[in-house]
């Protein structure tokens, strides 16, 4: 096992300081060492899967840090795809770990709150364009707290809760960044 050393004291915050590779790539060994167990075998779990996709996007970091000009969009990408792939492991984990019910009124409450001050996206029409040149066009609403499907044909789809959470994240953050846009064109608004 990989022992890494740091000059942290407990309690204590450090002065800002530019990014150590040789540190960086310490500590994404020693992420190696105690988090990829958790992700190799048949019986590995959402939450061991998670951990080894952290501790690849730990590598792809130190990468990252040492990359020259050239490289620094294909290693970046790999470092979000990473996280991107625990993310994806961890809502797999609560979906499969927490109620139904629970998650639901989660999300409701995070909508209701979000709407005492923060945006929130109401509904949204997206048009899926398909690999054989056809498009599909699906709506999504909060009266249903963005769990059903509105699909173009009439009918309603429920989406899976591991799904469900990642919508949920997504349009989330879709709010936060399309909101000052919106406030910009409004009269008195910036512009």
């Amino acid at each position: 096992m990989t022992t890494y050393k740091t000059s942290a004291v407990p309690g204590q915050l450090l002065p800002p300081a530019p990014l150590d590779p040789q540190a960086v790539r310490q500590l994404a060994r020693h992420a190696l060492d105690v988090l990829m167990p958790a992700a190799v075998g048949p019986e590995a779990e959402t939450l061991g899967e998670a951990a080894g996709q952290l501790a690849i996007a730990l590598c792809a970091f130190a990468r990252l840090v040492e990359a020259n000009a050239d490289d620094q969009l294909a290693e970046g990408e790999d470092v979000v795809e990473r996280l991107r792939r625990a993310s994806l492991h961890v809502h797999e984990h609560m979906a499969a770990k927490v109620p139904a019910s629970e998650l639901e009124a989660r999300t409701t409450g995070l909508v209701d709150s979000s709407l005492e001050g923060l945006p929130v996206v109401g509904a949204l029409s997206a048009e899926l364009l398909l690999a054989d040149g056809r498009s599909s066009t699906v709506r999504l609403t909060h009266e249903t707290a963005h769990q059903d499907v509105e699909l173009e044909d009439g009918r309603t789809a429920q989406l899976a809760a591991a799904d469900h959470l990642i919508v949920r994240d997504g349009l989330h953050e879709l709010a936060r960044l399309l909101a000052p846009l919106a406030q910009e064109s409004r009269p008195g608004g910036g512009q």
